[in-house]
């Protein structure tokens, strides 16, 4: 990522922050698929999220500035989850976010990486650049596998 560009671990004085940013990344799809946000079934989805996810939680600053929202985990079965990488509207475009995704990518060439995208998310196409190919879908879901790269000796 550019040199400013870094990963804080998330506490939980960033819960607003990242409720907010994913608020603003998914509104638009939770609404389209379920007809409607509502907030207080939002807020209840989100406390549990967080609770789940904390541990392999980043903020994404720029300098001083709260720009964004990472998670990702080794799961169970040994691949790398990329679970969100959210960037609030003013930095989205920016390639910060792909960048990120390029890191985790490296960082985790060893395993095969998971992930998984609303259906109506434009997304996929990068991800498809990216190495990934379609591994399954739910009703409002794609989700996509990278195979683990062959390390040269």
């Amino acid at each position: 990522m550019n040199n400013d560009i870094q990963l804080i671990p998330y506490t939980d004085e960033d819960y607003e922050f990242v409720y907010e940013v994913k608020k603003n990344a998914y509104k638009k799809y939770v609404e389209e698929c379920w007809g409607s946000w509502i907030e207080e079934d939002q807020r209840s989805y989100f406390e549990k999220f967080i609770t789940t996810v904390k541990n392999n939680a980043y903020i994404i600053v720029d300098g001083n500035k709260k720009i964004g929202f990472y998670n990702g985990e080794i799961l169970d079965n040994g691949n790398y989850e990329v679970g969100n990488i959210c960037i609030i509207p003013e930095y989205q475009g920016k390639g910060i976010g792909t960048k990120l995704l390029k890191e985790k990518l490296e960082e985790n060439k060893e395993r095969d990486i998971e992930i998984q995208y609303f259906k109506q998310n434009p997304v996929g196409s990068l991800y498809e650049r990216l190495g990934f190919v379609k591994s399954g879908e739910t009703q409002f879901h794609y989700q996509m596998i990278r195979q683990k790269q062959e390390i040269k000796k």
